[in-house]
């Protein structure tokens, strides 16, 4: 096709047709094997709330230092010691400083911990630590090792 020329006072005007331009605008679908499909071990809200204590427990100890407080809580769950859900785990009577002290109101859940705890449901840094403390080791249970400022406790 030719280009027509239009004039209208000052201005031009080309009045061209151009060539139409073909885009492929399927969706794109990706369907994930049912054996590949991801279903975590505990809900999300369990998962948050494990976060969200950790961040005000251990936010500025290094990653494995966070992944051992994961351990202690999901430990607990896991004694006979202990109640055997998160919520009662984390809001029993005196266990948490955080949770008392009112520290955990100024942290927020963060992607990376839940990941963390993800990943800790899964296989576990260390199956025996029940207690931790900084400064010093627990009253409770017997002293394990220190690692940044936490000094982590088995059960007996």
């Amino acid at each position: 096709m030719e280009d027509e020329v239009v004039y209208a006072g000052n201005v031009t005007v080309h009045n061209v047709v151009p060539e139409p331009i073909f885009i492929d605008a399927s969706p794109i679908v990706t369907i994930k094997p049912l054996e590949e499909e991801e279903e975590s071990l505990l809900p999300y809200e369990d998962i948050s709330l494990i976060a969200l204590v950790t961040m005000a427990e251990a936010e500025g100890e290094c990653e494995d230092g966070k992944r051992l407080v994961i351990d202690a809580i999901l430990n607990r769950m896991d004694s006979e010691h202990f109640p055997d859900n998160v919520y009662d785990v984390i809001y029993q009577r005196n266990q948490f400083s955080s949770i008392w002290n009112g520290r955990v109101d100024r942290c927020e859940v963060r992607d990376d911990i839940c990941q963390l705890v993800e990943e800790e449901l899964l296989s576990r840094t260390n199956t025996d630590v029940i207690f931790f403390t900084a400064g010093e080791y627990s009253k409770y249970g017997v002293p394990m090792f220190q690692l940044g400022n936490h000094y982590f406790s088995s059960y007996e």
